[in-house]
């Protein structure tokens, strides 16, 4: 009798189709979430940036509209009502200008008062000398747009005594460190239009009064 031959035939599991394909979904969906998850941080991260950058902005516009110029100058006239020397401080910016600390030195000296200057320059000047001074700590000094707002820091109107004080100019040096009203300092130099900015303004031991 012949043998019987067995064929054994491959049944496929309809039960591990479904899962295969539904695992395949979950991966598909799972990876799709994966990205929309990467696109909304990345929009998150692009807007707070420009909120950042804008805020920056807003700031840098809002200190740039009050920034004070403070400048050292002088007036010298030798003849009529108006004669006479004037050192006066003013400030050429937009904002306001906060004087904070005031430096002067004669020779390269620190003196503390004016008196002390009149009296290297001028024969008893340390206590003959008349004329207007003006304290300058802690003043607050007005833009001069479309205004005289100049401080006369002194003014001497005797003309021969305001020749000498010219003649001294340039032994003179003065330093005032101001700041804005967002605190940002800067320090103005006589007869110098260059500004250095610092990070603060400090008081020393040879801090001038007036």
């Amino acid at each position: 009798m012949p043998a019987r031959k067995r064929l054994d035939c491959a049944v496929a599991d309809p039960d591990l189709h479904d899962i295969e394909t539904l695992e395949r979904g979950n991966a598909a969906r799972s990876r799709t979430a994966q990205w929309s998850s990467l696109a909304a941080l990345a929009v998150s991260a692009l807007a707070l940036a420009l909120g950042a950058y804008q805020t920056r902005l807003m700031q840098t516009q809002a200190r740039a509209s009050v920034w004070p110029f403070v400048v050292l100058g002088y007036n010298f006239n030798d003849g009529g009502p108006q004669g006479g020397f004037e050192l006066h401080v003013e400030n050429n910016g937009v904002g306001p200008a906060i004087l904070r600390s005031v430096l002067v030195r004669f020779d390269g000296k620190p003196v503390r008062h004016w008196k002390e200057v009149f009296a290297q320059i001028v024969p008893g000047g340390g206590t003959t000398m008349k004329g207007l001074l003006t304290g300058l700590h802690a003043v607050v000094i007005p833009p001069s747009t479309n205004r005289d707002t100049a401080v006369a820091a002194f003014r001497i109107s005797d003309p021969d005594k305001a020749k000498l004080v010219l003649a001294a100019v340039d032994r003179l040096s003065v330093d005032i460190c101001y700041c804005s009203i967002y605190d940002d300092c800067w320090v103005a130099h006589w007869l110098n239009a260059k500004l250095d900015s610092v990070a603060a303004c400090h008081e020393s031991d040879t801090e001038f009064d007036y």
